[in-house]
């Protein structure tokens, strides 16, 4: 899978810029604030319909027009493929495929696989749940677009029940708002057992993938095992969810579910989250990224698009030469300010992009 050209107008700080790309390096350098992470922020949006950035639409509009049109060119099992995304200034968004309108994000994804690799990715061990939720869900979304849906209806379904729990824990609530709440918890039932199921089978293929790769970093050092943490078990949701009902009305949100799960990283069986040294935390993240990638080959026959943001300043020399080391049959985005000669020597093919002021010069 490759990305062979970009074409924007009024993306970002960038009025107009058409561009066509190596099919195995590029490397785009530019001071920063000066448009080098909208180019494969563009791109990304044509693989999610979304940022990466941000979940403001409008925000990708440059300042002053009235939409945004991000297109590229490329291929995928030796078919090539045009994606175009529109915005306009109410954060519509009208998505195109091969010149034909697409009704829903699910057509789009795994139209163009691409995984990005930012300095915020590089804190996903010590951050939030939620983060961590919202790396696998982007994840699984790509390789297989039913979860995706699945995890709409659920999110949709969750935030129906939980304003009419508000409603309930008002005096005199009627019966009929609880009648209501027996469909919820049966479509929450329904779509949260999907996603357990689903996510239970990704992270055990990404903890075995991402095991291999950690175990080369540390050079046989350190043993990674990732775990899925299921707040509820998918074959016992439903019952679950009924016994915690009087409780969620009680404190005013549901408990149980999907939403409320999370993902545990052990180094030589000792918990990284808690007691992982930064570069053992940073060498995780790098490890899940490039595991990503082989499970993208795995699961599609051919490799993801990778993204790499302005990463490399934040990775130490050994862990910046594997990574690059590691990558050679990907197709790279890689955003630098400034270009490290001696780590990039052996870069035999590939294109360099200089970026000013939302120009290439």
């Amino acid at each position: 899978m490759r990305v062979n050209s970009l074409k924007v107008k009024n993306f970002r700080n960038y009025s107009e810029l058409e561009v066509e790309f190596d099919c195995k390096r590029n490397i785009i350098i530019g001071e920063n604030a000066q448009g080098k992470t909208n180019l494969i922020e563009a791109i990304y949006l044509c693989a999610f319909a979304r940022s990466f950035r941000t979940s403001n639409s409008t925000d990708l509009i440059k300042i002053g027009e009235e939409n945004c049109n991000v297109s590229v060119e490329a291929v995928s099992e030796d078919i090539d493929k045009k994606i175009s995304i529109t915005i306009n200034n109410r954060g519509k968004k009208m998505i195109k495929k091969d010149n034909k309108f697409l009704g829903r994000t699910a057509e789009l994804l795994n139209n163009l696989v691409v995984v990005v690799f930012s300095p915020d990715d590089l804190r996903i061990i010590k951050d939030s749940p939620e983060k961590r939720r919202n790396f696998i869900d982007k994840e699984i979304s790509q390789l297989r677009p039913s979860y995706f849906e699945a995890l709409r209806n659920y999110k949709d379904v969750l935030k129906q029940k939980n304003s009419l729990i508000k409603q309930l824990r008002a005096p005199g609530s009627e019966s009929k708002m609880r009648d209501m709440l027996e469909i919820y918890d049966m479509q929450l039932a329904k779509y949260g057992s999907e996603i357990i199921k689903i996510r239970r089978e990704f992270v055990e293929m990404l903890s075995e993938k991402a095991s291999k790769i950690q175990n080369n970093i540390s050079k046989g050092r350190e043993n990674l095992e990732i775990k899925y943490v299921e707040s509820v078990a998918a074959e016992n949701i439903l019952d679950e969810i009924i016994n915690s009902r009087e409780r969620d009305i009680y404190n005013g949100h549901c408990s149980i579910g999907p939403h409320r799960d999370d993902l545990d990283f052990y180094i030589n069986g000792i918990d990284a989250k808690k007691f992982g040294s930064q570069g053992q935390q940073r060498t995780v993240a790098l490890s899940l990224k490039l595991a990503e990638i082989q499970l993208a080959e795995m699961i599609l026959g051919e490799n993801a698009v990778l993204l790499l943001d302005d990463v490399l300043s934040e990775l130490d020399r050994e862990r910046q030469s594997y990574l690059l080391n590691e990558i050679e049959d990907v197709q790279l985005f890689l955003t630098s300010t400034e270009v490290n000669s001696e780590l990039l020597h052996g870069m035999k093919e590939g294109k360099v992009f200089n970026v000013k002021s939302g120009s290439l010069v």
